[in-house]
């Protein structure tokens, strides 16, 4: 897991993710977006690992809108993580949050410690699929959900193309894997009932609307924050991104599967 290590994120990029995404998120969708992964599994009551928490937007409504007992945050930043704990303990769930700065490898929990493993545009980051899952399968009771929402390689055309050379120039380390990939990696790594919903569509429309946004009612903002050249860097990143989506280059979708009852 220590792959995702080249992926920081500095003060004012938090703060320029956050005027886009909402507060507590690095990616599309917020609250609506958890609720829409979790749907088909039971939150309430039960303890969840959110691995690669970001800002703990996730953990947060986790808690508060789902009735969590208990989640456990993991992420490689220590910025990030900073940023988790105030919004924790703004929203007033931070005995319920535990919030850990992970730098990747063995998970630090015991076997059968959670009913759910939460993950959201991580596994992205990792070479090392089938080691990951096998970890999250292992800190996972029996019968326990791992779900989450990813990206993947649709198709080795010219806009995935052109969105895997952006983020590389950035120096970025993104892994995407086909879906087929992704979840072989999960039913051989101990899980079953694998599965994924397909919403590269309305992935797609979330984006164009959240470029229309940088693009007008966000510029000012995003321009006293970033400068001319960070702004642009921003847009070309977001255009790159919905054109990947929209012309079939990367596919999004919900995951989900069930560990092996034994």
């Amino acid at each position: 897991m220590t792959d995702a290590a080249a992926n920081r994120y500095d003060s004012r990029t938090i703060g320029m993710m956050e005027l886009v995404y909402g507060k507590g998120y690095l990616s599309a969708g917020g609250d609506e977006e958890v609720a829409r992964i979790v749907s088909a599994v039971t939150i309430e009551g039960n303890d969840v690992l959110d691995i690669g928490c970001g800002l703990g937007g996730a953990a947060v409504t986790l808690v508060r809108d789902h009735r969590a007992r208990h989640v456990h945050g993991l992420d490689i930043d220590s910025r990030v993580i900073e940023r988790a704990v105030e919004l924790v303990e703004a929203a007033g769930v931070a005995e319920q949050v535990t919030l850990t700065q992970f730098g990747g490898g063995v998970l630090p929990y015991a076997d059968d410690s959670f009913e759910v493993v939460y993950v959201t545009a991580t596994t992205c980051h990792l070479e090392d699929l089938a080691g990951f899952f096998r970890e999250s399968c292992r800190v996972l009771r029996a019968g326990g959900w791992i779900v989450g929402g990813e990206w993947f390689k649709a198709a080795d055309n010219a806009a995935f193309k052109c969105w895997d050379s952006l983020l590389r120039e950035q120096g970025l380390n993104f892994h995407f894997v086909s879906r087929q990939q992704f979840e072989t990696a999960l039913s051989t790594s101990g899980f079953e009932q694998v599965s994924a919903v397909n919403r590269t569509q309305a992935t797609s429309e979330l984006t164009r609307d959240y470029l229309r946004r940088v693009e007008t009612d966000l510029r000012g903002e995003l321009l006293a924050k970033l400068g001319a050249e960070g702004l642009d860097s921003f847009l070309a990143w977001t255009r790159s991104r919905y054109d990947a989506l929209a012309n079939g280059g990367m596919y999004y979708g919900h995951f989900r599967a069930r560990k092996l009852a034994t």
